[in-house]
């Protein structure tokens, strides 16, 4: 996230460039949900596990069929969005939900978050209270992109766990190390193993206008090769029974 002191500064986004960059996911995420999730009732729901401020939340309300609850585990308690929509406090493997309740997840750039331990429980959790055929639709970075989305290092991903703590205090970001190196492989693979099938994966890359100046021209080399080696990939995991 843009900080008031640092936005586009160096390797940071402006808040010109993170706003578009919230566009462009929140296009992509609603495209995906459009195009994958089916309203079941004329109340059909939406939950956005790690919906932080609800910005992504909002966006949702306003591009699908869905009415849209948050959850954050950041929040101290329960709150509004922007928008008006319900924010909650709580984890993604302990949702305050009945069963069945929601038609569709979102899990978009949150799964890196969880920790190793707690992932397959939250996956569970999830499906718990998804309607049979409901999905999640999310994004996951690539940790093994040559530029590491959350530290804006060389090769942060590459590294064993000490020694990204370590190479994380030449990090120009205001934030500390909190994410773990995990794979749409590794994903998929425990989606399945919990009832999940998986309707769709894509590699995914943000346009140029999102990346900071500094970084433009290295984007547009690069932009061939980012192909096979994207900046993120998204997914659609559906609910099977």
């Amino acid at each position: 996230m843009a900080t008031d002191g640092l936005a586009g500064t160096g390797l940071l986004q402006s808040h010109e460039e993170w706003d578009t960059r919230n566009r462009v996911l929140a296009a992509s995420m609603s495209d995906l949900i459009n195009r994958f999730a089916t309203p079941s009732a004329v109340d059909s729901k939406g939950i956005d596990v790690g919906c932080q401020k609800g910005d992504l939340t909002d966006a949702m309300e306003a591009r699908t069929r869905f009415r849209w609850t948050g959850i954050d585990p950041s929040l101290a308690d329960a709150r509004r969005s922007a928008g008006g929509l319900e924010l909650l406090p709580g984890y993604a493997d302990e949702l305050p939900f009945a069963a069945e309740e929601f038609d569709v997840a979102l899990f978009a750039n949150v799964y890196e978050h969880v920790l190793p331990d707690r992932r397959e429980a939250s996956l569970a959790e999830i499906r718990r209270v998804l309607v049979p055929g409901g999905v999640v639709v999310g994004q996951i970075p690539n940790p093994y992109f040559p530029i590491e989305s959350h530290s804006r290092l060389p090769f942060m991903g590459w590294l064993p766990m000490r020694a990204q703590k370590a190479y994380w205090r030449l990090a120009p970001v205001p934030w500390e190390h909190d994410f773990f190196v995990v794979t749409i492989r590794q994903l998929r693979a425990s989606a399945e193993r919990l009832g999940y099938r998986t309707a769709y994966v894509g590699n995914f890359n943000y346009p140029p206008e999102v990346i900071p100046q500094a970084l433009r021209s290295a984007a547009r080399l690069l932009e061939r090769p980012m192909r096979r080696m994207p900046w993120a990939w998204q997914f659609v995991l559906e609910r099977s029974d």
